[in-house]
């Protein structure tokens, strides 16, 4: 596999400009969710019962792509009584107001509203440096467990420190893993993994692909899964492109054209996020190539690109919205005093690999039960 030089153009973009054009008031706050169609799509995910998360999942050594765990990992049961959150007050820090953030934070607070728990609901629109000063108010005001979706937590330790010092259950999803969280996530590498072999297998092996991605931890640790896999297709030619801070359909279009103009033979482009991948196959289908198109995430409009029939033809869901159930256990159980899962090392949700033979309908979810699990 040769790769050629990463194209990091214009890194003044405009950071998450898929955010920005959703977003109402970044400063929203309440246990209702935000008047967006974004905030829609959540809405037909299941609310959390008592019974363990995804006990029907696949066991250990699966099928990674079909909802499997990976060789070698540590299952972990997730299960709690949610009683313990009648008359709880929570709050849910969420990235921004679009599918990839709610499909995990508005499952999460339906489980929470469902129990008797009232719920602080705030976007911070994109922008990491709100989230101090909503963790600094709800310390004051006493919040019994925390929620972080998305948001970069830099600098904040001692913060997470005093809400765990306090017994206060501190629980992300897609954050990072600084000390004190319970931290929940899709294991970005190997959806990299999963969608790497899908395309390989689609392009027997050879030829030019083009990812687009962006500088974000998570769609790194995707591009490495995917790197990995294409380490053993000598005759796979990746090209990097995209923009530093390049989150937008908009953004991987033009990225994505400017690569078939200077390599109209492309036969696969890969977008490192949903947005990216949408993107992405707008640019191919106007180019009239004939290169497939897949992502990652487990996005809405992922699922209608592949019921489409077009250039776009997968995507791993990453299982946002049973993460957003887990979470919702996990709270009610460290609420009743059991201690946090995980011993303090990532806890990682299944992903399943998503085409045109197993799309989901308009507005439904994957429905694959999914597992949680750790790596040793």
């Amino acid at each position: 596999m040769k790769t050629q030089a990463r194209s990091r153009i214009g890194a003044g973009a405009l950071a998450l400009a898929l955010v920005v054009a959703a977003c109402g008031s970044d400063d929203s706050s309440s246990s209702e969710p935000a008047g967006t169609d974004a905030a829609a799509t959540a809405t037909d995910a299941p609310v959390a019962t008592d019974a363990p998360v995804a006990t029907d999942a696949p066991s250990a050594g699966g099928d990674t792509a079909s909802g499997g765990v990976p060789e070698g990992a540590t299952i972990v049961e997730i299960s709690g009584d949610l009683a313990n959150l009648d008359g709880v007050e929570v709050g849910i820090a969420n990235l921004a107001p679009v599918p990839g953030a709610e499909r995990w934070s508005r499952p999460l607070e339906e489980c929470l509203v469902a129990n008797g728990a009232t719920v602080d609901f705030q976007d911070v629109g994109g922008d990491p440096t709100k989230l101090p000063a909503i963790l600094d108010g709800w310390e004051a005001s006493g919040k019994q467990a925390v929620f972080n979706i998305g948001i970069d937590m830099s600098g904040q330790d001692s913060t997470i420190a005093r809400f765990v010092d306090a017994g206060v259950p501190f629980i992300t999803w897609g954050a990072g893993n600084p000390t004190g969280v319970v931290a929940l996530d899709a294991n970005q590498v190997e959806d990299g993994r999963i969608i790497g072999a899908y395309v390989a297998e689609q392009i027997g092996g050879e030829g030019s692909v083009v990812l687009v991605n962006a500088n974000n931890p998570a769609l790194q640790s995707r591009e490495e899964g995917i790197q990995e896999v294409f380490a053993d297709f000598p005759d796979i030619e990746l090209t990097i492109v995209g923009e530093a801070l390049g989150f937008s359909a908009e953004s991987a279009q033009t990225s994505t054209e400017a690569a078939l103009q200077a390599d109209p033979d492309v036969v696969a482009v890969i977008g490192g996020f949903g947005s990216l991948g949408v993107g992405a196959a707008t640019a191919v289908e106007a180019a009239g190539s004939d290169a497939i198109v897949v992502s990652m995430n487990g996005d809405p409009e992922e699922y209608a690109a592949i019921s489409a029939g077009g250039p776009f033809v997968a995507t791993v869901a990453d299982g946002h919205e049973y993460g957003g159930e887990a979470a919702c256990q996990i709270a009610a159980a460290m609420l009743g005093g059991e201690p946090a899962p995980g011993g303090g090392a990532p806890i990682f949700a299944t992903s399943v690999l998503v085409t045109a033979d197993n799309v989901p309908a308009e507005g439904e979810i994957e429905p694959t039960a999914r597992q949680f699990y750790q790596l040793g």
